[in-house]
């Protein structure tokens, strides 16, 4: 049996998947049945897009407005105060905006957080603090709750609206997650929190919810979407280049087909890349703005905080040019126009006192004269700022040179990378010309075939529906990490550090000398690891204890240095990312003879354990990484 099947033996009703993405999210689901299509997938009406005849999505951008509480229920807890969320998306800004011509004293009322997915990007906090758009501080968890009880109530709408006798409970739902490839666990660990405070979950370690990998599901479902043509991809190997509003994930899979119908997944690599999606672009955009305009950073954050509905506009117009503008327009000749909304333009001239915007024009092109760019230039008649192709092209640099590096860190892989014959881009900076040529050019033109998801930014949640099907189609994946437990072996001078020698006194009152907080591996990073296949080991206490606590490690160690004997917990690159105590039932077994069988599946998008204690075999516990209890 496998892993993501032992977690949920209930009778699913409804498959539901959330795209929680940094710039759009999205949610769409599918009543459970045999012969799976991709026209039969609904959509929660967060934002409506028609893709063809078939397929509707709805997207709408990753924004959410919370009012404090009047007199009402179901509200979040911030700092002794009470919230709800009132609107998601596309409405939660034009709400805003209305809110902020009508109430002078809107910012004590309402909160709008905005792009706040990529908090989570290598952040250690177990719960990190996110900032609204007024500078208040929230708890991540409470925020993200808020965005997913907001869909699970638009969830219930589409159910209503598309069948009305349809009857299901909280348990009978298969939520779907997707995540970056490239994601920690501790991200997942917060977003499960932050599921179950929502209330869509009744435990935290509920197998109602499981996570996909973004990358591995446009994947899945770009095949789906050939139809006729999908015998030709059997047995190849597909690089996927999932660019997304916060990262840009790459992978390499290889699927196996038969019939027109997708069998499996091997998945050929540990997924790479970082946090320079489609905003980081944004974020230049958002630089050039704030130099052209010669604002300092508190002048910058000032403007952005007071004038809300501003860059609202703005940034949705920059939108339209980032994902529209051709190859062939990222010239010294062609320029783009951006229209400044007259809301910023007058907050401007009253709070900075620029009036003059023809000549802060003139003052940006002698101060950046070597960048050796084209001038912008200033339309006074209509506010507006015309920005040439060459300078927007520079905007586009860092996410091109980070993907570029990879790609050819990739190619020089050449036991995995030989024989790689197409390349299928996804996720919504897809749509950008500019950036799809970029990457054909680096590879060759020649050299592979390329292919352009349908739908570029819808293609994940139509993608993560399909897999919540059938999550073991991915068999194979190759471990991210190096990853094994701490122990605590018999001492041996020849490998272990003198100083890190102890006695412990057994039951019998011998005194053994153990050495501590050793690293024990059990899978090194870009192992190839079944997803079916469990690591199985034993353990006992080694104290005269009626507890026993396990601590799982993680290590970016790929093999272990022939000069190196051990590795220990505080090893460079060693890090505990979570534990289990078991506390031992009171029975007749002596604590010397209470053993627990602990079965680690690491291929798994979540680290799940499963344990037996070997005296009574019917005792058993299934886990998930992070949310371990302390009963056996």
């Amino acid at each position: 049996m496998s892993s993501n099947k032992m977690t949920n033996q209930k009778k699913i009703n409804i498959i539901c998947a959330i795209d929680f993405g940094t710039s759009r999210t999205g949610a769409s689901w599918m009543l459970s049945v045999d012969n799976v299509s991709r026209n039969q997938i609904c959509s929660t009406d967060l934002y409506k897009v028609q893709l063809d005849s078939q397929v509707t999505i709805f997207k709408t951008k990753t924004t959410v407005l919370f009012k404090k509480k009047t007199n009402n229920n179901n509200y979040y807890s911030n700092n002794g105060e009470e919230w709800k969320p009132i609107f998601f998306g596309k409405e939660a800004e034009n709400k805003y905006l209305k809110i902020q011509k009508k109430e002078p004293n809107f910012e004590d009322n309402y909160q709008l957080f905005k792009n706040f997915k990529m908090k989570l990007y290598n952040n250690d906090k177990i719960n990190p603090k996110i900032k609204s758009k007024t500078g208040k501080e929230w708890e991540f968890i409470k925020v993200l709750s808020g965005v997913f009880q907001f869909i699970y109530k638009k969830f219930e709408e589409s159910c209503e609206k598309h069948n009305s006798t349809l009857h299901y409970r909280i348990d009978s739902i298969q939520w779907v997650l997707t995540v970056p490839a490239i994601w920690e666990e501790k991200a997942k660990v917060i977003m499960r929190r932050a599921f179950y405070d929502a209330g869509l979950i009744k435990t935290q370690d509920s197998g109602n919810l499981f996570f996909c990998y973004e990358p591995e599901v446009a994947a899945l479902d770009f095949l789906h979407d050939q139809r006729n043509q999908i015998n030709d991809f059997h047995n190849k190997k597909l690089l996927v280049i999932d660019a997304g509003g916060g990262t840009i994930d790459i992978t390499l899979i290889k699927p196996k087909i038969k019939m027109n119908e997708i069998k499996e997944f091997e998945i050929l690599m540990v997924p790479k890349g970082g946090d320079f999606g489609s905003t980081y672009i944004d974020q230049q955009f958002l630089k050039f703005f704030q130099n052209f305009l010669d604002l300092n950073d508190d002048q910058f954050d000032q403007f952005q905080n007071q004038c809300i509905r501003g860059f609202l506009v703005l940034l949705d117009r920059w939108e339209d040019i980032k994902t529209g503008i051709q190859i062939s327009e990222m010239t010294k000749k062609d320029a783009q126009l951006i229209e400044i909304p007259k809301i910023m333009v007058k907050y401007l001239k009253k709070t900075f006192g620029i009036k003059d915007f023809e000549r802060l024009t003139e003052k940006y092109n002698k101060k950046n004269k070597k960048s050796g760019l084209s001038k912008i230039e200033w339309d006074d008649d209509d506010d507006c700022l015309y920005i040439y192709g060459d300078r927007i092209k520079s905007f586009f640099e860092k996410p091109i040179k980070k993907l570029s590096l990879y790609l050819k860190q990739l190619r020089q892989q050449t036991d995995i990378f030989k024989k790689t014959q197409m390349v299928i881009f996804t996720g919504g900076l897809s749509n950008s010309n500019y950036f799809r040529k970029s990457i054909k050019n680096l590879l060759g033109k020649k050299s592979y075939q390329y292919f352009l998801s349908p739908y570029p930014d819808k293609s994940i949640i139509i993608g993560a529906v399909l897999y919540g099907f059938d999550p073991d189609i991915v068999t194979i994946r190759r471990s991210h990490f190096t990853y094994g437990v701490k122990t605590m072996p018999i001492f041996n001078p020849e490998i272990h550090d003198q100083n890190r020698k102890i006695v412990i006194r057994k039951i019998n009152n011998q005194e053994i000398e153990h050495c501590k907080n050793v690293f024990n591996p059990y899978i090194f990073t870009e192992d190839k690891i079944q997803l079916s296949t469990p690591i199985i080991k034993r353990f006992r206490t080694v104290r005269n204890s009626n507890e026993f606590k396990l601590e799982i490690l993680r290590s970016t160690i790929a093999k272990w240095h022939p000069n190196q004997k051990s590795y220990y917990l505080d090893s460079p690159g060693v890090k505990l990312i979570g534990s289990l105590t078991i506390i031992f039932p009171q029975d007749n077994v002596p604590l010397n003879e209470k053993k627990v069988e602990v079965s680690f599946y690491f291929a798994t998008t979540e680290i799940k354990i499963f344990m037996k204690y070997l005296p009574n075999p019917e005792i058993q516990k299934q886990l998930t990484l992070n949310y371990f209890e302390n009963n056996l």
